[in-house]
Order: structure tokens, then sequence, then C-alpha cells
């Protein structure tokens, strides 16, 4: 029954991760799991100092572990889930022995949910770097999903003189946009150094180092399903040796209620059958108090606010103004959103162009893994709006496409010392006819057409910056300048106050050079013919 549970839960993610594209209805919740992330939530709502909507959805998850017990870590958490398959995929014949260390590991999760609370308190977000759901988005984002389009396009490729010759005409010119994403590697390291820790224990993730887990321990002893033993127990003790978490004491008839999630191994695997895990009001039970030593739980208090003060000030903060980073259209002001996102990856695996990005340390520590566009990459597409849908913490707001369309990112400025008509007078167009807002328009110096931009009619798509022709970095850029970063209110008012314009409108196109050749009078306007 567990398995199938498991299967179904997996599943569910994987289906609504793979769903949350272009065309995702409002209706549909893809980002479900990370709502449902107590940890993550309760993070956004310490670090942001403010209740944020979609995080409450974590209060389901505590309100079921009071009620159940510690479920969500056996059957729903695609993380464990995945721990579960691969260890059985990878390490089913290991011999595991009992880690002289257990005791100290226990206390780990502990001690990093500390760090990670306090951490929160000063206005830093951290919980992203061990959260479970989080850490898994990011896999399926930087990883699982461009190798999935990889695989696709490549069985396309291989079926195609096969469809060519019988008419399949979709299937014969089919081919999915290939995603790429920095920092693929690290994320591989990662998922797979977690995968690894099997080697040393089952489930050594989730026994020692998930925070999200130390969360639900706390207060799973409430619950009303407990492990009982009856008399008939032999101390046989296997069920202590197939135990996936370490939840049975040395007296198997006891169990270490914070640690057990209830996957009911112990049941099948009694040869008494004197195991069962009945219904009980009881409040506690066996609660075996978490051994922490004064000096750790003040080691972690320090840590966690030491961290939060060292990367929200000087000199970490020096780094957050010295790249020209350009977040996502509805993205909250800079400050609330390095507290508010969790980095989960969510908005950059539905991006239509992939133009988010993670970033490393551009911003600093604080903004480490947060989206960033990369518009020489790709440019962002003026009919999509599913990042704000899919944020599960409104880091980036969930907006209207013309709110999203008013929600101007940067403004776009010419290098002209390295654009082919100001610095070498050849002819390019491909700036101006490939900006939706006609924001760029040519006008006559010296006798010359020179492109120039209208800051009020450019929003920072980045179609020209992406289109540029100059080989490296482009010619013409998008700069923060100018952005509207708003956590409430409508980014519509707001351009139509600062006397934005964000349509098209050819008629400032007068001076556009008609052909190659055509000099300018600058006096007249008299088009006169050339040889550059």
């Amino acid at each position: 029954m567990r398995t199938i549970v498991q299967a179904l839960s997996l599943l569910l993610f994987s289906l609504l991760f793979f769903l949350a594209t272009y065309k995702l209805p409002d209706w549909l919740l893809a980002d479900i799991y990370l709502r449902l992330d107590p940890l993550l939530g309760l993070n956004a709502i310490f670090a942001a100092r403010e209740v944020i909507g979609r995080s409450l959805w974590g209060l389901v998850t505590i309100g079921a572990t009071l009620l159940i017990g510690r479920f969500f870590c056996g059957y729903i958490c695609p993380m464990g889930i995945s721990i579960d398959f691969l260890n059985h995929l990878f390490f089913r014949k290991k011999k595991y022995k009992i880690l002289k260390t257990e005791t100290s590991l226990r206390k780990a999760k502990y001690l990093l949910l500390i760090v990670f609370v306090m951490a929160a308190i000063t206005g830093l977000s951290l919980a992203f770097l061990m959260d479970p759901i989080a850490l898994l988005t990011r896999f399926y984002t930087f990883f699982i999903y461009p190798l999935a389009i990889t695989l696709i396009n490549l069985l396309l490729d291989l079926i195609r003189p096969l469809s060519k010759a019988l008419g399949w005409i979709t299937l014969t010119h089919l081919h999915y946009f290939q995603p790429v994403f920095y920092m693929s590697a690290i994320t591989l390291l990662i998922f797979g150094g977690i995968i690894a820790l099997n080697l040393l224990a089952p489930r050594f993730w989730c026994r020692y180092l998930c925070p999200l887990g130390a969360m639900l321990s706390l207060i799973s002893p409430l619950g009303i399903f407990k492990r009982r033993v009856s008399e008939e127990c032999n101390e046989c003790k296997k069920c202590q040796k197939n135990c996936p978490m370490g939840a049975i004491l040395d007296d198997p008839r006891k169990t270490h209620l914070q640690e057990c999630f209830q996957c009911r191994t112990c049941v099948h695997v009694c040869p008494q059958n004197a195991i069962t895990f009945p219904a009980s009001l009881s409040i506690g039970g066996e609660y075996s108090k978490i051994d922490l030593s004064r000096r750790g739980f003040i080691y972690s208090l320090a840590g966690g606010l030491g961290v939060g003060f060292l990367a929200t000030h000087t000199p970490f903060t020096r780094l957050q103004g010295k790249h020209h980073l350009i977040r996502a259209p509805g993205a909250i002001p800079e400050t609330e959103f390095l507290r508010t996102c969790i980095r989960c990856g969510e908005c950059m695996k539905s991006c239509l162009t992939n133009t988010l990005q993670p970033c490393l340390w551009e911003s600093g520590f604080s903004g480490l893994w947060t989206p960033k566009m990369d518009l020489r990459l790709a440019p962002c597409d003026q009919n999509c709006n599913v990042c704000g849908k899919v944020c599960p913490t409104q880091a980036i707001r969930s907006v209207s496409l013309e709110e999203k369309n008013h929600a101007k990112v940067g403004t776009a400025i010419l290098l002209k010392e390295k654009c082919l008509v100001w610095a070498q007078n050849k002819i390019c167009l491909i700036c101006d006819e490939i900006c939706p807002y006609n924001a760029i328009v040519f006008r006559p110096v010296e006798g010359y057409g020179r492109p120039f931009v209208i800051a009020s009619k450019c929003n920072g798509c980045g179609f020209c910056e992406q289109r540029c022709p100059v080989l490296g970095d482009s010619a013409i850029v998008v700069v923060p300048d100018g952005e509207i970063r708003l956590k409430e209110g409508s980014y519509v008012v707001e351009a139509k106050k600062l006397q934005l314009e964000f349509k098209a409108d050819p008629g400032d196109d007068k001076f556009i050079l008609e052909g190659s050749g055509f000099k300018l009078d600058g006096d007249t306007g008299e088009k006169k013919k050339v040889k550059y």
C-alpha cells in the first residue's frame, strides 16, 4: 500500500512539474508541493516579516501531522520517495551497521533547523539550501527537464525518416525547444551526494540532515497512530534491523516516535505479528526528548543570527549592486524579493524562452540561486506570465498579461562603441525591427541615420539584446534603470503615472533608412546616394 501511495505521489509531483508551462491554466496549482512545505512557508513568512497567503498552505501539512503523525516523510515527500527508489535500485544488497556517531548525527537536523529559523528572523532566507522539496524541484529544473527534452528530441530524430515516409507531417517537423541552465552540474552533484549518503545508512538524509523532517518530528508524536508491540514479541529485533529510520530503540517494544514515519516495515518483517499501528488518543506516548546540548543550541542560535547579519550587511551587500541584475516582470522590490524567494527554480523551468537563469554570486550570498533574466541568451516573451503563476511565495507576483507587460524590468541602452551603425557606419536595423513596442528609432546624426532608444516606450523585454548581431556581448543591453517593482498595486497605473507607453507606434520611424547606401542631409532631410 505504501509503495503505491509513494508512486502516485512522485508521479503527481512530476506531472505537475512538467505541466508548469506557458499554457498552465489558472486553476491548476502546479506548485502545490512547494506550498504544502511548512519549512519553506514559515521561512518566507519570517524573512519577509508578513503573512504570505500561498505559504499558509503549509498549515495543512502541520495539521495533518498533528492529527496522524509523521506520515508526510514516509508517503508524500518526493525527495524521500526518490531516495527510497534509488536506494532500492543501487543499494538494496547493502548491509548496514549502526553508526558510532548515531546519537550525535541525530541532532544535526535540529541544529540546522534552528540556524535556518534564526537566519530567517534576521531577513535572510536559507531554508532553500537543504529543504527537500526545493532541492528536488531544482534538480528536476536544471537536470531532469533538460535531459528529458534532449531524449525526446533524439527519439524524434530517430523516427523522423519513418514519419516522413508515412506522411506524418506533424512528427516529421516536431522538435521541442532545448532549455539550458547554469549550475546544472552543481545541482547534479548535490543530488548525487544526497543519494550517495545512503552508503552509510538508509535514508541518511532523512535521518540526520533534513530540516523539514526535524520540524515535523517535533509535533509528530501527538498524532493518533502510534507503533504498539504486543506481549507476543520475542525480541528477535528484526524490526530494529529493518527500520529505515532507526526509530526502534534497543528494547524493540519502544519507539523513538519523532523518527517514526509509519512506513510499517516493522509490521511486515515481524515473525510474531506482534506490531500494530492502532489509533490512540493518548497525547505524546513514548515521547523521547531531543538531547541537544546547551552549547550546541547556543552555537546554532548564534550561527543563524551571525550568518543572517553578515549576508545582509557589509562587505557582502556590496556585491548586490555590482551587477546589472534584471529580475522577472512582477518581481517585488529587491530587498523583499531576496527575503521571500525560496529558490525552488519553478519559475525558471516554466519560463517560455529560458531567459530566467539562477544567480551564483552576482547579488551576494543572499541572492544565491535566485532567478535573473539573461537577455543575451533569450528575451522575455510578452505573451507569457507563467512565472508569477507558479511562484509559491509570490516573490514574483501573479498578474495578468497587461499588468505583466507594464511591469518594466529595465531600459535598453546603446553601446555606441560596439554598435555597427554608430561605430562602423554599417546598415543594421535588427534592434528596431524586433522591438515589440517600437522603442528604438532611427534619427539623423551628422547626416546618417542612427538608432536611439526611447526610454518611455521600453519595458526591458530584451528582444533587441538577444537579437543584436554583434559577436560576444550585445551592443544594446538592458539595465535595471527605470524598473517598476511593486509589492502591491497596479503596474498599469504606475506606468501611466510615469508617462510610459508600451504599445506599437510606427510614426517615429520617419528617419529610418529605406535602403542600403543612403545618407540623410542634416538640414533638409533629403536622402543622397553614397557609397560606404
